[in-house]
């Protein structure tokens, strides 16, 4: 396993195990950190929910084998009556929903569609209220509070939830005395500082470009956008083609496969899930975008694209994707192993870029000698190859030029 680097250093989030009966790992609470590792200071709980999910899914951390289990996280009612959170895959995640939601008509609708697309719940600090009790039949997993709600006072309505088939877990277990008493009393599950406290989880944050995650939005409001415009947009934004390989990479989001070009990834991933990721990618952009890279890997992969269309290939897409990708450590000042590993390209785009091998390699070769000026390589070309990749830089760059304005 490649070893990350010390530049690997951005506060992601916080995690805290949710252990069985035999102290065994059953899952993951994961907990908003913004600039503080020790508290969450939450004060848009949208937001703060958002930048979890994208940054599980999309940044660069060493979460991979954990996130097999299944993890829990907090929702806001904003979040819980949008589409915003369908991406992730049903089978990672417990929703859980605070005791202090309004139980609105509303919100039993968004329950059953969530329900519905096989998605499961918790019910968080849950301290017996009656008026709760119509959220029972919905959940799972009825978490209580042991150490604000002392289980020993509600022995008849533990029982009743044990009875319903429900799964008790016990949050803020903070001694022996307490995990050994929840054990007698039938819990199934537990958290608490006894047992582990949270742990920080540091990476790489990868944000986007606000002005592209929003062109992305807004493209996929129209229900009848074609898979070339979306692909498109997508593919003049290396941050936003970077994010969506990642996110095929993610096991949260249930859909690892490699590809081999960004209109593949588009139509694997489907406008549909598309449209959820990129409306979460816009609640945590940044217009961190350094503009003269992103020209000059814009350039990259037009480049490897047009040659690959001069030698009439069937590779021409993927061309352009190597190009693209070829620069993503700049862009993320993340060594480019360690980028690329977190991503769902093929092997053979891998190779192109890591040793520039094999066909798209060799498309890759020629435009970097362009673009470095590498005449000695460039005259020892055949004639009609070197006026080819003149010609094809040229239009490359030309190119470029015009998505930047539409950028700007």
């Amino acid at each position: 396993m490649i070893e990350f680097p010390t530049v690997l250093d951005d506060l992601m989030m916080a995690q805290q195990p949710i252990l069985k009966r035999t102290k065994e790992i059953f899952g993951y609470e994961l907990l908003f950190r913004g600039k503080d590792a020790l508290n969450a200071n939450i004060s848009d709980g949208e937001a703060a929910t958002s930048q979890v999910l994208v940054n599980l899914c999309i940044g660069i951390t060493k979460l991979e084998s954990q996130l097999r289990k299944p993890f829990f996280i907090n929702m806001t009612t904003e979040l819980m009556l949008s589409d915003a959170f369908f991406p992730i895959d049903p089978d990672t995640v417990y929703i859980e929903i605070l005791e202090s939601q309004k139980l609105t008509p509303e919100f039993f609708t968004a329950l059953e569609k969530w329900r519905s697309a096989g998605y499961r719940f918790a019910l968080d600090d849950y301290q017996f209220d009656a008026t709760y009790e119509a959220l029972l039949p919905w959940v799972s997993i009825v978490k209580v509070d042991v150490l604000a709600t002392h289980p020993e006072k509600y022995l008849k309505k533990i029982t009743d939830l044990k009875a319903r088939g429900l799964i008790l877990l016990a949050e803020k277990v903070e001694d022996l005395a307490m995990f050994e008493l929840c054990k007698k009393l039938g819990f199934d599950l537990f958290q608490g500082y006894f047992l582990q406290r949270p742990e920080i989880i540091k990476g790489k944050k990868i944000d986007s470009a606000t002005h592209g995650a929003i062109e992305l939005v807004n493209a996929l409001q129209n229900k009848d956008v074609s898979i070339e415009t979306i692909t498109n947009l997508v593919g003049k934004n290396p941050k936003l083609s970077y994010q969506l390989l990642r996110i095929l990479n993610s096991p949260v989001c249930g859909v690892p496969k490699t590809v081999v070009s960004i209109k593949e990834a588009v139509v694997f991933l489907g406008l549909v899930k598309l449209k959820k990721w990129a409306l979460l990618i816009t609640l945590t952009s940044s217009t961190n975008q350094p503009m003269a890279l992103l020209k000059v890997l814009l350039t990259r992969g037009r480049c490897c694209q047009l040659l690959a269309e001069s030698k009439k290939s069937n590779l021409t897409d993927s061309a352009f994707m190597v190009g693209l990708m070829s620069g993503i450590d700049a862009v993320f000042n993340v060594e480019k192993s360690v980028v690329l590993e977190q991503i769902a390209l093929d092997k053979y785009s891998l190779a192109a870029i890591m040793t520039q091998s094999g066909e798209l390699g060799a498309y890759l070769t020629q435009t970097l000698n362009c673009e470095e000026q590498n005449w000695g390589n460039i005259e020892s070309m055949p004639a009609t190859e070197r006026t080819t990749l003149n010609r094809a830089f040229l239009d490359a760059m030309l190119w470029s030029d015009e998505v930047m304005k539409s950028i700007n």
